[in-house]
């Protein structure tokens, strides 16, 4: 194995790509996958993540092939011969792009043994991880991306915090960075006029309860009809730390407020969402589903890194705290929870800020 700084590829080469399996991930991911398939034509991209994001990855027209590694038991197990069987099929690995810092991952993109990789892996002798090239570029992978003068060191290399374009610059790509993509399905339920999702992967991104309490207040007096999306309740509870809040706020809102939660697929979701005349999240995946297709969207940022999550797409507001907290960014948002005992940002973008903007957004 080589480190991969560019090098030319044999024709039509087998690609493997690896991540977590967040929906974000995979969304802002899009970007790369789609550019591999333009720089290496008829080139065969397998993408390994897991079961979150497994109807998104079977759906895509950007992958051939896709394996979990999270969310099945004995997947580690079963890895050596669906490898064996992929590389019958398309030959062996030519590159590995390793987009995540899981320790598993890194064990995976080893075993995939291809002639280069980008990403953590370990060295062919398994005894320490494989240091990264030394182009200036490559500095990348132990940079903080939300870092004030991170455009600045990287001029001529970087030119934005997003991260779809940092994924790029790595894998020497060159592509519409910005523009990521899901693939969309009908729905099989009504569409509200709005859609909300509440819940997040670390509880320090969350919106206020009683701020949603206060959105919905203002719907139901305007007569408009909301859909909460998210997982089922269990999944919401086990990963989105929102399953409480959202109980409270269904039963609060009975009438107005419908539950959607694990009712589609996320390719279903996707076309609620084209169908939708707004939608108000926090930083989560439904914010980069919704951003990929079109959505007027309101996206709620507190305690996360703006800079290098959200999406560039013209459809997506931010609303950015108006009493910014600098602890979580002082802390490389590493927390889950929120290191103060007021939570400053979420609570300084009060509901009347929200209601405003998507007053505004309904009305264009």
């Amino acid at each position: 194995m080589e480190r991969f700084v560019g090098q030319p590829l044999r024709e039509k080469p087998h690609l493997a790509v690896l991540f977590y399996d967040s929906i974000g991930d995979f969304v802002v991911a899009t970007p790369l996958l789609r550019g591999l398939r333009e720089k290496y034509p008829g080139c065969v991209v397998d993408y390994f993540s897991g079961e979150r994001t497994r109807e998104l990855e079977e759906a895509s027209r950007l992958l051939d092939w896709r394996y979990s590694i999270f969310g099945v038991e004995g997947s580690l197990r079963a890895l050596p011969d669906a490898l064996a069987e992929r590389e019958r099929i398309a030959g062996p690995y030519e590159l590995a792009i390793n987009l995540d810092y899981h320790h598993v991952n890194e064990v995976v993109a080893t075993m995939l043994q291809p002639r280069y990789v980008m990403g953590a892996c370990f060295e062919a002798d398994a005894r320490r991880s494989m240091p990264h090239p030394t182009e200036k570029v490559d500095g990348l992978h132990n940079e903080f991306w939300s870092a004030p003068d991170l455009l600045e060191r990287y001029a001529g290399v970087l030119g934005s915090h997003y991260i779809g374009e940092i994924f790029c610059r790595l894998a020497r790509v060159e592509t519409d960075y910005f523009r990521t993509e899901v693939p969309v399905e009908e729905p099989p339920v009504e569409v509200p006029p709005i859609l909300i999702s509440t819940g997040g992967n670390r509880s320090a991104k969350l919106w206020e309860q009683e701020y949603w309490l206060g959105l919905l207040r203002w719907a139901a007096a305007e007569g408009l009809q909301v859909g909460l999306l998210g997982g089922k309740p269990s999944v919401q509870a086990r990963y989105y730390n929102s399953a409480t809040t959202e109980d409270i706020l269904l039963a609060a809102a009975a009438g107005t407020l419908v539950d959607l939660r694990g009712v589609m697929t996320l390719p279903q979701v996707a076309g609620a969402l084209q169908k939708t005349k707004g939608c108000v999240t926090v930083d989560n995946g439904i914010m980069h589903i919704a951003a990929a297709v079109g959505t007027p969207t309101l996206a709620i940022f507190g305690a996360s890194p703006w800079k290098v999550w959200a999406p560039r797409s013209p459809n997506l507001h931010l609303v950015l705290p108006t009493e910014p907290c600098p602890m979580c960014e002082d802390n490389r948002f590493r927390n889950d929870a929120c290191l103060r005992d007021r939570h400053v940002c979420m609570l300084s973008i009060p509901p009347e800020m929200v209601i405003e903007r998507l007053q505004a957004i309904l009305a264009a």
